[in-house]
């Protein structure tokens, strides 16, 4: 097997996953719907589109809907396995697959590969092909510090996690794919994936600016042993605004890759007369048209993300059950593709996203807001507050600010608790003056969302017993 370590030298992943760039640089920002400035340079605003007429309400809409939903998590994944392979190829690197490709800063303002990046953590992006064998998954003990490397499938179901909730103790894990039936390397776990493409993504906290380096250190202890002499397919092209035909060739390209399947592949035939599996060309000219008419308001009605998908208390959005896992349904699927690709199932990660004040108006940088976070949160591991602004496509990415300061939490050096052990943030685009600037959590001037993640929550939090409370307006803190 070929021994293939972290890039550490050559490559930064841009996001969780993202751009690449060398070592100590800043990643271009792409161009953003709003003019504002980015990173140092100036975005000027997108030219504004057509608005979108909703889908009429007919069985065929609707099952073409249903096709689309069931094919639209396979393109995200692939469409980013695209973009990561594609900057590794630029930088050198032919055939980055199967190799993990680590960053070693936190996302800022700059990071736009992937809608909803954290500022948690450091991330190692691998992208596997188990066509030709087992590939071997090294994982360090790191005991005292999450982490966590996460297996998902084409469909972006999280099919194990290991690291912190295996007990941090390490080990060799054979990851193979649906149909393998061979042997596995000596003193190896066996993991078998429901499709020969899946994607690797592993997760180390890191505890303030000053511990970046040493959470780098501790991801280098992640490491890949693959199969000799395979050369993985190149992917078809994939963009975010595929058209209909682009988008079907990419996803019917993945499907054959997995044919192993049995279940994934009587799923794709339900949806053939649509062309799943069966292709662009095989269908008549009226459902080309039909695709062709309707991706853009199918793409339209997923905007609302994650939070479309859950369920709102007090302006509070919290996930499904099922979010992140085999138990997701396309519906669920498709919401997390385009609102938080790579979202970690519940037992893992809670995520909750704010879009309204607790009277259900819009979250919009004009007003001031205050949020409160309890103190002794039902968290194993540890929690996070991040802004995002929200993209005319509904992405959301972080926000430009005087600080560079894009989330706070339980490790958040500067920020200062109550005398309860509660935490008070100002979510405001205007900086406070003095000493409530540590509190500060800067939003843009249009709408925005909030983000709370808690790692490893506690039951009282996934059974519903525990609630966060609402936002609330406030006066601007001067």
């Amino acid at each position: 097997m070929r021994a293939v370590t972290l890039l550490m030298a050559a490559l930064l992943l841009g996001t969780a996953p993202g751009a690449f760039s060398k070592t100590g640089s800043k990643t271009a920002p792409r161009p953003a719907a709003k003019h504002r400035v980015v990173a140092g340079k100036t975005v000027k605003p997108a030219p504004k589109t057509a608005a979108i007429a909703p889908l009429p309400d007919t069985a065929e809409i609707a099952q073409l809907r249903s096709a689309f939903r069931f094919a639209f998590p396979v393109y995200a994944v692939m469409a980013t396995r695209d973009a990561q392979l594609g900057r590794a190829r630029a930088m050198g690197l032919s055939n980055a697959v199967n190799m993990i490709l680590p960053r070693l800063t936190l996302a800022d303002a700059s990071s736009r590969e992937v809608t909803t990046p954290n500022n948690d953590t450091l991330y190692g992006s691998a992208w596997l092909d188990l066509a030709a064998g087992p590939v071997v998954l090294n994982v360090p003990a790191m005991a005292g510090r999450y982490n966590s490397a996460a297996l998902m499938s084409v469909m972006t179901d999280n099919i194990a996690i290991l690291g912190t909730r295996t007990g941090s103790q390490g080990g060799r894990y054979a990851i193979v794919g649906p149909d393998y039936t061979g042997n596995i390397p000596r003193d190896t776990q066996k993991i078998q994936m429901p499709s020969n493409d899946a994607w690797l993504l592993v997760r180390v906290l890191v505890n303030g600016p000053a511990d970046v380096d040493a959470a780098a250190a501790a991801l280098r202890g992640y490491s890949l042993e693959s199969p000799e002499g395979r050369a993985a397919p190149v992917p078809t092209v994939a963009t975010p605004a595929a058209d209909a035909k682009s988008f079907l060739a990419v996803v019917n390209e993945a499907l054959a890759r997995s044919t192993g399947n049995p279940a994934l592949v009587k799923k794709a035939q339900a949806f053939a007369a649509f062309g799943i599996g069966s292709g662009w060309d095989a269908l008549p000219a009226e459902t080309r048209a039909l695709w062709t008419r309707s991706l853009p308001a199918l793409r339209q009605e997923l905007k609302g993300g994650i939070a479309a998908a859950g369920d709102v208390v007090d302006g509070w959005s919290y996930p499904r059950a099922g979010i992140g896992s085999p138990d997701a349904d396309d519906d669920l699927r498709s919401y997390v593709a385009l609102g938080g690709l790579a979202a970690l199932p519940r037992v893992e990660a809670m995520y909750l996203s704010a879009r309204t004040d607790k009277d259900g108006a819009a979250l919009d940088g004009n007003k001031a807001y205050r949020v409160r976070i309890p103190a002794h949160m039902p968290i194993g591991a540890f929690w996070s507050l991040s802004m995002y602004q929200v993209e005319a496509d509904g992405k959301l990415f972080f926000v430009a600010n005087p600080l560079n300061r894009f989330a706070v939490g339980d490790r958040s050096p500067q920020v200062r608790a109550d005398r309860d052990g509660s935490y008070e943030f100002f979510v405001q685009p205007s900086r406070p003056e003095g000493e409530r600037v540590v509190n500060w959590l800067p939003a843009p001037r249009g709408k925005f969302v909030l983000v709370f993640r808690g790692y490893l929550p506690r039951a009282e939090m996934l059974d519903g017993r525990f609630r966060l409370p609402p936002v609330e307006v406030g006066e601007v803190v001067p």
